[in-house]
């Protein structure tokens, strides 16, 4: 069945390893998609900046629907707000105070996205600012995130090894009931409030397009996009996606990231 709605994953499922995509190809898709009243909606945990920046240069770009800081932001192409979801300032920073002493947290590098910016007590001119800044083009050095003001929709965490699984899991024990932490891929953590995920995220867009869960589609990788793909109509892992959502998604693709899988599903419903 052509779903009403399809929505996929960036890093390490629509974008390659690179962090690149077919753009040319892509621009006609969404052309097709168009005419056949088919929305497009980019699920991430990555801010709004970055996932802009991706799609500038193609010419249907407007076409394009939002959903970052891993559903913590939910916006039109242009930037319209149609959802957020911010965490109280007690509460996050609890949850930095807690990351920063408890033993099995250690070693990992702490970001706060806000809704303006992206901070961390990571030095400017550091190895791993830089890189985070790849992802977080706004990230701004701050002696203390306590003297953050901005209102913070997720807590992005990461450590320098793949497996955390075990972090997740302390982590869901020691706030359950207050934040949830779901595993983003390459050993990060993404954190956000309870009920703000990427699968919400896609039923408060049903809800505004009148467009049901079984008519949707959906692609993913990662630990935060298996409650999205067990939900939609179609659900799709990448080749390359982690063993527990190859185990746990509906569908599983015969492609990787690399080999463009998911511009082929969609290049089959457009033909």
């Amino acid at each position: 069945m052509i779903p009403r709605l399809i929505a996929t994953d960036l890093d390490g499922t629509f974008l390659d390893s690179t962090g690149r995509y077919d753009a040319l190809k892509f621009d006609q898709q969404l052309a097709a998609m168009k005419a056949r009243d088919i929305r497009f909606v980019v699920t991430t945990g990555d801010p709004l900046d970055h996932a802009q920046s991706l799609f500038c240069p193609l010419k249907q770009r407007h076409e394009i629907t939002y959903v970052v800081e891993d559903g913590a932001l939910i916006t039109s192409a242009n930037g319209q707000v149609l959802k957020t979801a911010a965490i109280a300032p007690s509460l996050w920073l609890a949850a930095v105070t807690w990351l920063k002493c408890e033993p099995i947290m250690a070693d990992c590098f702490i970001l706060a996205c806000g809704w303006k910016r992206s901070y961390t007590q990571l030095t400017a001119d550091s190895q791993r600012f830089r890189d985070s800044q790849e992802f977080y083009p706004s990230l701004t050095h701050v002696d203390q995130l306590a003297t953050v003001g901005d209102a913070i929709l997720k807590l992005d965490l990461t450590w320098l090894k793949s497996d955390i699984t075990a972090q997740v899991a302390a982590f869901n024990r020691h706030f359950a009931g207050s934040l949830v932490a779901t595993s983003s891929g390459l050993g990060g953590m993404n954190v956000t409030l309870p009920g703000v995920n990427k699968a919400a995220a896609l039923d408060f867009l049903g809800d505004r397009w009148q467009i049901g869960s079984a008519q949707m589609a959906a692609f993913g990788d990662s630990g935060n996009d298996l409650a999205m793909l067990q939900q939609v109509g179609q659900g799709f892992a990448v080749a390359n996606a982690a063993p527990e959502v190859l185990a746990g998604a509906p569908q599983r693709l015969q492609h990787t990231n690399d080999q463009g899988a998911v511009c082929e599903q969609i290049d089959q419903w457009l033909v």
